[in-house]
């Protein structure tokens, strides 16, 4: 996947650890900084293809220059909105259980054979499709949480207004 508005990649910092991990459960390219916010480091993280997110007011003076995002909500599902609208992205362009939530790397599909005694017998039984990440080697497959997940994606692009907050 090519970098672009709608594709665009991030680093976050450490207080935004479960809105970096929701955008990877939606596909997108997410470092986390998992020490306490810092600029520096920030900066050499983002390189120059990577959106700052942050709640901090000092990393957010510190880099003026380069593509940052200020978070104002404390809760995910305001951020998630607030990243989205934003950025412009549109459902569309998000690409769902792609990236490893974990290590962010993308997936890559997994032969049944392969996840055989890797995952619990009764996974194994119950499912076809899977997919691994190369780097930590965890195994994915779509369980009960997949719909869930898709429709809190769905609710980031719904107003506050047709929600009745």
């Amino acid at each position: 996947m090519e970098k672009s508005a709608t594709n665009p990649a991030f680093v976050a910092d450490s207080s935004l650890g479960r809105l970096a991990k929701q955008l990877r459960l939606a596909g997108f390219d997410t470092l986390i900084d998992p020490h306490p916010p810092n600029a520096d480091r920030l900066s050499r993280l983002s390189g120059p293809n990577r959106i700052v997110l942050t709640r901090s007011t000092k990393v957010r003076r510190a880099l003026v220059s380069q593509p940052l995002m200020f978070i104002d909500h404390d809760q995910p599902l305001a951020q998630a909105r607030q990243v989205m609208a934003q950025l412009h992205i549109k459902r569309r362009d998000l690409h769902p259980f792609t990236r490893c939530i974990q290590c962010n790397q993308l997936l890559v599909g997994l032969m049944r054979e392969e996840a055989f005694g890797r995952v619990p017998e009764y996974v194994w039984q119950q499912h076809r499709v899977f997919k691994t990440c190369a780097q930590c080697r965890r195994i994915y497959w779509p369980g009960s949480h997949t719909q869930r997940w898709l429709e809190r994606m769905t609710s980031w692009f719904e107003s506050s207004h047709e929600l009745g907050t």
